[in-house]
């Protein structure tokens, strides 16, 4: 028998987490203390219930050395690396609500982003560093802001769910959300204006993810439906389409998949997403890789459900990071050949 899987299911149902998807201040005083150290190997953060909470870790890109890193009675989920991997902006209930925080790469340091407690979640980073996108409300009613990194400027642009930055940081990919679909929206940040990739070919799609040299978009092809103001699908499969909207064509092929949340590697030669085995006669989320030349699934991860993964690799950067980053436009990622 299928079961439905809800975006409540599958990021813990004691958050909603974000029925429809779904630091503070920073201190300039000092800045060498303010900041830790990058990764020096490629990781990637996610999410995992495997110790009976939901919490960030991270892993190496073979899924090898998984380490919880926030160990918090609270409920922690959705990590994004900043550009330069020093930070991780991640959600959590800790102080009631679910909002958005910083920790250091190494999970110490965990401070809110804004002052004032509201539904935040879906948190991504502009490609300088200077900025955040993430979604506030739920449900029918979710809309997608920018602000500054410690709370300010906050801007809001549409309606919708699970933004994306482009490298060039022009645009923002996200879903946008009605009763019957949810097409594929980009909103061009200078001119304050959006557009809808593939409006009569696919309905529901959700989790859209630039590539990093920033031609292409990945995202889950669902066959979604609203269930009081649930968004539920039983199927998703993973797709790939150029920013115009052209060369749409399939990853994952399983008629059984239930694929999701793609997370290009920084260098755009593998992606990385969740999808359900069964264990027990129960459905777990795990994370897997696949190489786009042979598209060969690899399973990293076996231990409770894990999804949302993001990935930093230090090799992909222009520059080595530094205090400079602070205010210095960098945020560059090379074009693999």
């Amino acid at each position: 028998m299928k079961r439905a899987f809800t975006l409540s299911r599958l990021e813990d149902a004691a958050l909603t987490v974000v029925s429809i998807a779904i630091t503070t201040l920073l201190v300039f005083g000092n800045v060498s203390a303010a900041w830790a150290r990058a990764p020096a190997t490629a990781k990637i953060a996610f999410s995992s219930t495997r110790d009976d909470n939901l919490e960030i870790y991270i892993m190496n890109s073979d899924g090898s050395d998984q380490v919880n890193l926030t160990r918090n009675d609270a409920t922690d989920f959705d990590p994004a690396w900043s550009p330069n991997g020093e930070e991780i902006l991640f959600v959590s209930d800790r102080d009631g609500v679910p909002d958005l925080y910083l920790m250091r790469a190494d999970g110490s340091r965990v401070r809110r982003v804004f002052g004032n407690r509201e539904f935040r979640v879906d948190p991504v980073w502009s490609p300088d560093g200077r900025k955040i996108a993430y979604v506030q409300g739920e449900d029918q009613d979710a809309t997608i802001y920018t602000s500054t990194i410690n709370g300010g400027a906050t801007q809001k642009l549409t309606n919708g769910i699970t933004p994306s930055w482009s490298p060039d940081g022009r645009e923002i990919a996200f879903s946008a959300v009605s009763a019957k679909s949810t097409p594929l929206g980009v909103f061009n940040i200078g001119i304050q204006s959006k557009k809808t990739l593939l409006p009569n070919k696919i309905p529901w799609m959700i989790f859209p993810t630039w590539s990093p040299q920033g031609n292409k978009i990945a995202f889950s092809k669902i066959d979604g439906r609203f269930n009081q103001g649930i968004l539920g699908w039983t199927k998703a499969h993973l797709y790939i389409v150029n920013r115009d909207g052209t060369g749409l064509h399939q990853i994952t092929k399983d008629d059984e998949a239930v694929s999701m949340g793609p997370t290009w590697s920084p260098h755009g030669d593998e992606l990385i997403y969740t999808d359900v085995v069964i264990r027990l006669d129960w459905p777990v989320t795990q994370l897997f890789k696949t190489d786009m030349s042979d598209r060969r699934p690899t399973q990293l991860t076996k231990e409770g459900d894990n999804f949302r993964a993001d990935w930093f690799d230090p090799t992909a950067l222009d520059v080595s990071p530094s205090e400079e980053l602070l205010t210095t436009l960098w945020g560059k990622i090379k074009s693999k050949d």
